[in-house]
């Protein structure tokens, strides 16, 4: 009986022809217009969406002449230190008395005027010709103000130029209390800088050993953006920044906005 009344029902069904049949439930045409919604903004967005392009290199808040180093000319034994770290220098200042071989005094001066950033010698030390005595950050120059310095690497900097924005993570000013530091690009060196020539900059061999990192890097100068309403004089990306003056010599990490590209080219890698 269970079998014969299914057949009796088939036979019905061409006179229910006219009758109204669910293809799909509500929650499922919601569903699917969801999908092919989430799917068109997706296209959209690959074809027409912009996904910004940056560079990350290290450097430092310094001068435009960056930091030198003072040497010693001669041999011979320290006898004094006429200076001490933060003090300033004017050009031709005795910075260390040394005693040669053959017991005279010799003075050691600086060649150019800035403040000093550290000492490498003390008081009856002895010294060899060349042997560094002290490192000082150069404020001589003519347009002498703070900048960033930057070292990215020569791989890295083809596409960076003049007037690209820069945003700054300065280590003395947590980015997630006070945001990041804002300047833009004014210089590119045109060629890649051996160790010698960071070494000078950043004021010898230890220094420089943060940006000789792989492949010799390209400086790169960051002016800072001016803003009178904060206590920095700079421009930050929160309202304020911190609430203390910057410093130079102080390491900062630059990322710096080369452009926008399309997901579309990225996904091409052009």
């Amino acid at each position: 009986m269970k079998f014969r009344f299914k057949a009796l029902q088939r036979m019905r069904e061409p006179d229910e022809l006219d009758s109204p049949t669910l293809l799909a439930a509500p929650r499922g045409w919601v569903a699917l217009f969801v999908v092919l919604i989430t799917m068109s903004a997706a296209v959209l967005w690959t074809f027409a969406g912009r996904i910004p392009i940056t560079v990350d290199a290290p450097g430092l808040l310094t001068r435009p002449s960056g930091t030198a180093l003072i040497q010693s000319p001669v041999a011979g034994m320290v006898r004094s230190v006429l200076t001490r770290p933060a003090d300033q220098l004017r050009l031709g200042q005795t910075v260390v008395r040394i005693e040669d071989a053959e017991g005279h005094s010799r003075e050691v001066t600086s060649p150019f005027g800035g403040h000093v950033v550290g000492l490498s010698v003390t008081d009856g030390q002895v010294v060899a010709p060349g042997a560094p005595i002290a490192s000082v950050e150069r404020t001589d120059t003519a347009q002498d103000r703070m900048v960033a310095m930057v070292f990215v690497p020569a791989a890295r900097a083809t596409a960076l130029a003049p007037g690209m924005d820069v945003d700054l993570s300065v280590s003395t000013a947590p980015a997630g209390a006070f945001g990041l530091l804002r300047g833009t690009v004014s210089s590119v060196s045109p060629y890649a800088l051996t160790r010698e020539a960071v070494s000078g900059l950043v004021g010898g061999d230890l220094a420089a050993q943060r940006y000789l990192d792989g492949s010799p890097p390209r400086l790169v100068v960051v002016d800072l953006m001016p803003d009178p309403a904060t206590r920095t004089g700079f421009a930050w990306t929160s309202q304020s920044g911190p609430p203390t003056p910057l410093t130079t010599q102080v390491s900062v990490t630059a990322t710096i906005n080369v452009g926008r590209q399309t997901p579309f080219n990225l996904i091409l890698g052009r």
